[in-house]
């Protein structure tokens, strides 16, 4: 029997039959590969954090750097606190950058030469030569100055969350206050490690933890604030199980995803007495929506089905991660900044955030500052201040 080859012919219809199929694979590709970026971005670790280090932690006023906090190989060469930073290398008046480039560029061994004035000004001072020896290790709160200990802890769903405890000031009376501290999407425990010092100086005991998913913790993938507002539960309750913490005095600090986490905490938890929050968004729709416009396609688009495939993924519901419903209910005075250059979270979040809360919100615009923007010099201190007046006592007012 004889073959015959038959062509096959194309219609108009079939050809936008299969268009349309591959329009729609390729739709569904790039929805499922956003939703990768909305649920796990990149992922820091502590882990993988070594670089050179000397043991000295900085304040910077008015021009001057001084020595906070001596530790380590800087504690061994004779620098101690309150010693004015004249030089490091041939940098004359270094300014914090340039400090940590310096210290950043140096290798394992080296030795760095820092000069340093000890003393009040005057006939009195003393000129201080240090020759310091450059370790490489993780970045711990011992950069600092600050004694710590390494705490893991389990989430409501079983999963651990690492991170380190930092006891209270030793020489108190009677039992601390304490704060645990949250991070961003894209970040981990580091994130407020700038501000541990001063905090601990005021008092506090605290708890910086990776959420899950995120840094050395348990877990793949995060809810922007769902899933992690439990987890700062799990941190109070690590917390309120210490000795030497007060279970009445807790409070929650937040960053980005951590600080809409630590409203929507908050606003169920009687336990928490005061509240830091930095740059929290007032609704997660809103935010995916700004994403969106990134790659310049319209949010009505992509949008349902991009919620609808990370929600599933990640086992929350987007629509409902909304701070701005959720600060009405909290009770406790709140410390609000916000970058008023943010292009990420607009200061307009913050405002509404503000103005739907009902307790006393201390809010201050942080002039000239996008959302990852390097914080104030005097922020750290600011923040203390604002913990210490609210957990003084065991009412938040």
């Amino acid at each position: 029997m004889r073959r015959v080859h038959v062509p096959v012919a194309f219609t108009r219809v079939d050809r936008w039959i299969l268009g349309a199929v591959f329009a729609g694979g390729a739709y569904l590709a790039f929805v499922v590969w956003v939703s990768q970026a909305v649920i796990d971005p990149p992922r820091p670790r502590i882990s993988r954090s070594e670089r050179p280090m000397i043991g000295v932690a900085l304040q910077a006023s008015k021009g001057t750097l001084t020595i906070r906090r001596a530790s380590g190989p800087a504690k061994d060469a004779g620098l101690r606190p309150g010693d004015r930073i004249v030089a490091i290398g041939e940098t004359r008046n270094p300014s914090l950058q340039s400090f940590a480039e310096r210290i950043h560029e140096a290798a394992a061994g080296q030795m760095i030469h820092v000069e340093a004035k000890r003393g009040a000004p005057g006939p009195d001072e003393v000129a201080v030569m240090a020759e310091v020896k450059v370790e490489v290790r993780s970045i711990s709160p011992a950069d600092e100055g600050l004694p710590f200990e390494d705490l893991s802890f389990r989430n409501a769903e079983g999963l651990l969350l690492r991170g380190w405890y930092v006891p209270p000031p030793s020489g108190g009376t009677g039992r601390a206050p304490a704060i645990a501290w949250g991070h961003g999407n894209a970040s981990d425990r580091r994130a407020w490690l700038p501000v541990a010092l001063a905090v601990h100086e005021a008092g506090l005991a605290q708890l910086l933890f990776d959420f899950t998913g995120r840094g050395d913790s348990d877990g793949d993938v995060i809810s922007l604030g769902a899933h992690e507002a439990t987890d700062l539960k799990s941190a109070l309750d690590a917390l309120a199980a210490r000795p030497e913490v007060d279970p009445l005095r807790l409070a929650l600090g937040g960053r980005s995803m951590g600080a809409a986490a630590a409203i929507l905490e908050a606003a169920g938890d009687a336990r928490v007495r005061a509240l830091v929050l930095d740059s929290p968004y007032a609704d997660l729709v809103t935010v995916v929506d700004r994403a969106i416009g990134t790659y310049h396609v319209p949010a009505v688009l992509l949008r349902p089905l991009l919620l609808k495939v990370a929600g599933w993924r990640a086992s929350y519901d987007p629509w409902k991660v909304r701070p701005i419903d959720a600060i009405g209910s909290v009770k406790a005075p709140i410390f609000l900044v916000q970058g008023d250059k943010d292009t990420i979270v607009p200061p307009t979040d913050a405002l509404r955030l503000k103005g739907a809360a009902k307790v006393q919100v201390q809010y201050i615009p942080l002039v000239g500052l996008d959302h990852n923007s390097p914080r104030p010099d005097d922020f750290p201190e600011r923040v203390a201040e604002f913990l210490k007046a609210k957990l003084r006592g065991q009412q938040p007012n």
